[in-house]
Protein backbone atom coordinates (compact mmCIF):
# COMPACT_ATOMS: atom_id res chain seq x y z
CA UNK A 1 0.00 0.00 0.00
CA UNK A 2 3.07 2.51 0.54
CA UNK A 3 4.20 1.84 -2.72
CA UNK A 4 1.14 2.49 -4.33
CA UNK A 5 0.47 5.58 -2.78
CA UNK A 6 4.32 6.73 -3.30
CA UNK A 7 4.00 6.40 -6.87
CA UNK A 8 0.71 8.37 -6.91
CA UNK A 9 2.27 11.42 -5.45
CA UNK A 10 4.99 11.09 -7.96
CA UNK A 11 2.50 11.21 -10.86
CA UNK A 12 1.09 14.12 -9.53
CA UNK A 13 4.75 16.02 -9.04
CA UNK A 14 5.68 15.15 -12.44
CA UNK A 15 2.52 16.56 -14.02
CA UNK A 16 3.06 19.69 -11.65
CA UNK A 17 6.17 20.65 -13.15
CA UNK A 18 4.99 19.87 -16.96
CA UNK A 19 2.44 22.34 -16.64
CA UNK A 20 4.39 25.42 -16.19
CA UNK A 21 5.25 25.77 -19.68
CA UNK A 22 4.80 29.63 -19.96
CA UNK A 23 7.49 31.72 -22.04
CA UNK A 24 8.57 35.07 -23.46
CA UNK A 25 9.57 35.81 -26.95
CA UNK A 26 10.91 38.67 -27.84
CA UNK A 27 11.37 41.23 -31.15
CA UNK A 28 13.17 43.76 -32.16
CA UNK A 29 16.38 45.49 -30.88
CA UNK A 30 16.91 48.95 -29.06
CA UNK A 31 19.41 51.13 -30.02
CA UNK A 32 19.56 54.88 -29.69
CA UNK A 33 22.36 55.65 -32.29
CA UNK A 34 20.23 57.82 -34.72
CA UNK A 35 19.87 60.69 -31.20
CA UNK A 36 21.33 63.92 -31.67
CA UNK A 37 21.99 65.53 -27.83
CA UNK A 38 22.38 68.56 -28.09
CA UNK A 39 23.70 71.10 -25.44
CA UNK A 40 22.12 74.61 -24.90
CA UNK A 41 24.48 76.81 -23.99
CA UNK A 42 28.70 77.02 -24.08
CA UNK A 43 29.32 74.93 -20.45
CA UNK A 44 26.06 73.34 -19.85
CA UNK A 45 25.38 69.94 -19.32
CA UNK A 46 23.06 67.78 -21.52
CA UNK A 47 19.34 67.77 -20.18
CA UNK A 48 17.81 65.01 -22.19
CA UNK A 49 15.84 62.35 -21.75
CA UNK A 50 15.80 60.60 -25.25
CA UNK A 51 12.89 57.78 -25.90
CA UNK A 52 13.86 55.02 -28.34
CA UNK A 53 11.18 54.01 -31.17
CA UNK A 54 12.01 50.54 -30.56
CA UNK A 55 9.97 48.56 -32.00
CA UNK A 56 10.12 45.45 -29.43
CA UNK A 57 7.41 43.50 -28.81
CA UNK A 58 7.57 40.90 -25.98
CA UNK A 59 5.24 37.53 -26.30
CA UNK A 60 4.04 35.80 -23.68
CA UNK A 61 3.94 31.85 -25.15
CA UNK A 62 3.06 28.31 -24.42
CA UNK A 63 4.66 24.60 -25.47
CA UNK A 64 0.69 23.27 -24.40
CA UNK A 65 -1.90 25.66 -25.28
CA UNK A 66 -4.86 24.83 -23.71
CA UNK A 67 -3.21 24.06 -20.62
CA UNK A 68 -1.72 27.89 -20.05
CA UNK A 69 -4.82 29.80 -21.94
CA UNK A 70 -5.62 31.25 -18.54
CA UNK A 71 -3.26 30.50 -16.47
CA UNK A 72 -2.02 34.20 -14.50
CA UNK A 73 1.87 35.57 -14.34
CA UNK A 74 4.03 38.27 -13.62
CA UNK A 75 7.15 39.40 -15.59
CA UNK A 76 10.18 40.96 -13.96
CA UNK A 77 12.80 43.18 -16.06
CA UNK A 78 16.43 43.76 -15.22
CA UNK A 79 19.70 44.68 -16.82
CA UNK A 80 22.90 43.00 -17.33
CA UNK A 81 26.00 45.46 -17.98
CA UNK A 82 28.20 45.12 -20.81
CA UNK A 83 29.70 48.54 -20.59
CA UNK A 84 27.17 51.06 -18.77
CA UNK A 85 28.01 53.56 -17.07
CA UNK A 86 26.18 53.81 -13.49
CA UNK A 87 24.61 57.27 -13.73
CA UNK A 88 22.91 56.10 -16.55
CA UNK A 89 19.56 55.51 -16.36
CA UNK A 90 17.56 52.91 -18.41
CA UNK A 91 14.26 52.68 -18.01
CA UNK A 92 11.18 50.68 -19.87
CA UNK A 93 7.31 50.91 -20.30
CA UNK A 94 4.36 48.42 -21.68
CA UNK A 95 2.77 50.97 -24.70
CA UNK A 96 0.15 48.35 -25.25
CA UNK A 97 -1.79 45.83 -24.41
CA UNK A 98 -0.72 43.26 -27.35
CA UNK A 99 -3.48 40.44 -28.83
CA UNK A 100 -4.73 37.35 -26.40
CA UNK A 101 -4.40 34.66 -28.87
CA UNK A 102 -7.55 32.97 -27.60
CA UNK A 103 -10.33 35.77 -27.39
CA UNK A 104 -10.44 39.10 -29.69
CA UNK A 105 -9.62 41.98 -28.07
CA UNK A 106 -6.43 43.38 -26.35
CA UNK A 107 -4.52 41.29 -24.02
CA UNK A 108 -5.51 41.29 -19.87
CA UNK A 109 -2.48 43.13 -18.57
CA UNK A 110 -2.06 45.18 -15.10
CA UNK A 111 0.55 47.60 -14.28
CA UNK A 112 3.97 48.39 -16.28
CA UNK A 113 2.37 51.27 -18.53
CA UNK A 114 4.67 54.26 -17.32
CA UNK A 115 8.28 54.20 -17.68
CA UNK A 116 10.13 52.06 -14.42
CA UNK A 117 13.69 51.89 -14.33
CA UNK A 118 15.78 48.70 -15.07
CA UNK A 119 17.96 47.75 -12.26
CA UNK A 120 20.87 45.39 -11.90
CA UNK A 121 18.82 43.38 -9.38
CA UNK A 122 15.21 41.74 -10.92
CA UNK A 123 12.34 44.40 -10.54
CA UNK A 124 8.63 43.53 -10.97
CA UNK A 125 7.13 44.98 -14.58
CA UNK A 126 3.72 43.90 -15.53
CA UNK A 127 1.37 41.38 -14.71
CA UNK A 128 -1.61 39.55 -17.04
CA UNK A 129 -3.25 36.21 -17.77
CA UNK A 130 -3.39 34.18 -20.65
CA UNK A 131 -1.30 33.87 -24.03
CA UNK A 132 -0.22 37.36 -25.22
CA UNK A 133 1.23 38.11 -28.45
CA UNK A 134 2.96 41.27 -29.55
CA UNK A 135 2.80 43.62 -26.91
CA UNK A 136 4.59 46.74 -27.61
CA UNK A 137 7.95 47.93 -25.66
CA UNK A 138 9.51 51.65 -25.39
CA UNK A 139 12.56 52.30 -23.23
CA UNK A 140 14.26 54.98 -22.43
CA UNK A 141 17.69 56.73 -21.68
CA UNK A 142 18.14 59.72 -19.14
CA UNK A 143 21.05 61.28 -17.01
CA UNK A 144 23.68 61.36 -19.51
CA UNK A 145 26.45 63.70 -18.63
CA UNK A 146 29.43 64.99 -20.80
CA UNK A 147 31.61 64.30 -17.72
CA UNK A 148 31.14 60.18 -18.84
CA UNK A 149 33.13 60.98 -22.04
CA UNK A 150 32.23 59.63 -25.64
CA UNK A 151 31.78 56.12 -25.31
CA UNK A 152 29.62 53.12 -26.83
CA UNK A 153 27.44 51.75 -23.34
CA UNK A 154 25.83 48.63 -23.77
CA UNK A 155 23.75 46.87 -21.41
CA UNK A 156 21.47 43.38 -22.16
CA UNK A 157 17.98 43.70 -21.04
CA UNK A 158 16.37 40.08 -19.08
CA UNK A 159 12.98 39.70 -18.83
CA UNK A 160 11.51 36.62 -17.12
CA UNK A 161 7.98 35.34 -16.39
CA UNK A 162 6.78 33.72 -13.43
CA UNK A 163 3.37 32.03 -13.22
CA UNK A 164 0.87 32.94 -10.22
Amino acid sequence: MKRFSFLIVLCFFAFDIYAQGLQLALTGMVTFNEVQIKVSDPGEDIEAVITANSGVQLSVESQNYWEQSNEKWRIYVHKTNVEWADEIKLEVRRQGDGDKLNKKGGGNLHDGSTFAEIKDNPTYFFRGMGLISNIPLDFRISDISLSLGANNFETDVVFTIYDD
